[in-house]
């Protein structure tokens, strides 16, 4: 294989895997909104909860990967300067390492389960983008002011969306009639 594909093939499997680490986190958003709606857990659903998480770690997993071979490629052809000269990269890096912290952190109880979803599917989400949309020509410091305005507003959406799905019926349009 020439160098040329070797690259082509590394940007497929990064976006082929961030691809399956968004898809997967919106499903267990969606699933535990639904549940919140609901008010509790069947223990079907719960099982089917596990499965999900188990593949959002499987793709996670191939997601360190590809950020590592992207690195090595990138590496030997730019040497130092793709670690020192890239934003997007670090980017990644930082939203990465904070959508592990906060896996960790959901996992073990130490953050809410209202701000937890927040910071993982606003994460996963900036991840994908800076994963797609590689040249922004803009500043680390901008892009991290950015990313932290970005889960800024998935916060009042989600609060909003949690609002809405845990009123009383006594709130909602079909008592009006």
């Amino acid at each position: 294989m020439t160098e040329l594909q070797l690259l082509y093939l590394s940007q497929l499997f990064r976006i082929w895997t961030v691809g399956l680490c968004l898809g997967t986190s919106t499903i267990a958003m969606t699933f535990y909104f639904y549940v919140v709606s609901k008010g509790f857990t069947l223990a079907a659903e719960n099982r089917m909860m596990h499965i999900v998480y188990t593949v959002l770690r499987i793709a996670m997993v191939l997601v360190v990967i590809s950020e590592l071979t992207t690195f090595i490629y990138n590496y030997r052809i730019n040497n130092f300067i793709y670690w020192t000269d890239n934003p997007e990269f670090m980017m990644r890096l930082t939203i990465f390492f904070v959508i592990i912290c906060n896996a960790i952190a959901m996992q073990n109880r130490w953050i809410t389960m209202w701000l937890g979803p927040v910071i993982a599917g606003g994460s996963w989400y900036a991840y994908f983008f800076f994963s797609v949309w590689i040249e922004t020509e803009s500043t680390y410091p901008t892009l991290l002011l950015g990313y932290g305005y970005w889960l800024a507003g998935i916060a009042v959406l989600l609060s909003a969306l949690r609002l809405y799905l845990t009123r009383t019926p006594s709130d909602g349009p079909a008592n009006n009639r």
